[in-house]
């Protein structure tokens, strides 16, 4: 039985190194967890062409675009904040906004329990994070939780290629298909997945 997706957990990203050119250099960051999971979706962005001749339509193109994921998760620790978003925290620990501040690219992960009770595994490979959705509401005779979410918009990655030498955007694996390597399973939050050897330092 290969199992209906039910579940979704284990949100990390890694930051990408800048002016990284291979992948032995870009994935040499702390992979972080960002926060536990509620909800996300997956949104692909395509464009189609259609070609009419002889009062038909005779030829059709599409093309791949970004990829925008908006996750809505527990809470967002003020440290992931401002990893994810490029923000200064200052000596007393505060958290600044300021104009200018520009989000680094991720790699991002996570996984999705299936039906059966294995799991699929996600890696996007570049992107960045924009601003959270907040929302504030005072508390009342029942306890309403105020859930933050927060939207990233991932591309083809421009140091992962494949055979042909076009940008990999993302890698997805079922951990009980056919000929899987078990190994690969269980290093994927320790290690970018890119199809080589990069490694990538955990979190302690």
């Amino acid at each position: 039985m290969a199992g209906v997706l039910i579940g979704l957990s284990d949100i990390h990203y890694t930051i990408i190194a800048p002016n990284a050119t291979d992948v032995e250099t870009a994935f040499t960051n702390p992979i972080k967890k960002l926060a536990k999971a509620i909800e996300a979706t997956v949104t692909p962005n395509t464009s189609n062409a259609v070609l009419y001749a002889d009062d038909g339509a005779a030829e059709s193109a599409s093309a791949e675009g970004e990829t925008e994921i908006s996750f809505t998760v527990d809470a967002i620790a003020n440290a992931i904040y401002a990893d994810l978003l490029g923000k200064e925290t200052n000596a007393d620990g505060v958290v600044v906004d300021s104009t200018g501040d520009v989000a680094p690219n991720v790699a991002l992960a996570f996984r999705s329990l299936k039906s059966n009770g294995k799991y699929r595994y996600f890696w996007f490979l570049k992107g960045t994070f924009q601003l959270p959705e907040e929302s504030y509401q005072t508390k009342g005779e029942s306890i309403e939780y105020n859930t933050p979410s927060i939207t990233g918009v991932f591309v083809h990655s421009d140091i992962v290629k494949n055979a042909q030498g076009n940008g990999i955007k993302r890698m997805f694996v079922d951990e009980d298909d056919e000929g899987v390597n078990a190994d690969v399973i269980a290093n994927w939050f320790t290690k970018v997945y890119t199809g080589a050897e990069a490694e990538v330092t955990p979190e302690p």
